[in-house]
């Protein structure tokens, strides 16, 4: 299942200078995201592998792409129930990035059927 959404993932050089109360406020956004797209269930019981793609103008180093907004979308499908746990025995994600035009700018999570 693929869910695409119209925010790009932030790096983590931009989210670690902002207020708590504004990533709060992110975070709280990528809940109301997914939570538009996906229905809550009840977590798994095995390895969940996931996909999260950030289409985006400019390039991150892969840190920076991960310990950015992909931090919150991970805990946000916690919270719904698509993974169990993100600690390594519940789920393992790969991280892609392709650059695109700003106007074209997207994250799309691919998640198992």
């Amino acid at each position: 299942m693929k869910i695409t959404l119209p925010t790009k993932i932030q790096s983590q050089n931009k989210r670690d200078k902002l207020h708590w109360a504004t990533r709060s406020k992110q975070r709280q956004h990528w809940y109301t995201q997914l939570r538009m797209r996906l229905k809550p269930k009840e977590p798994p019981t095995a390895l969940v592998s996931i996909r999260i793609v950030s289409y985006r103008n400019r390039l991150l180093d892969y840190a920076n792409l991960v310990g950015g907004d992909c931090k919150p979308i991970i805990d946000c499908l916690v919270q719904l129930g698509y993974i169990k746990d993100d600690s390594p025995r519940w789920f393992t994600c790969e991280y892609q990035q392709v650059q695109v035009a700003r106007n074209e700018e997207r994250t799309e999570i691919v998640l198992p059927s």
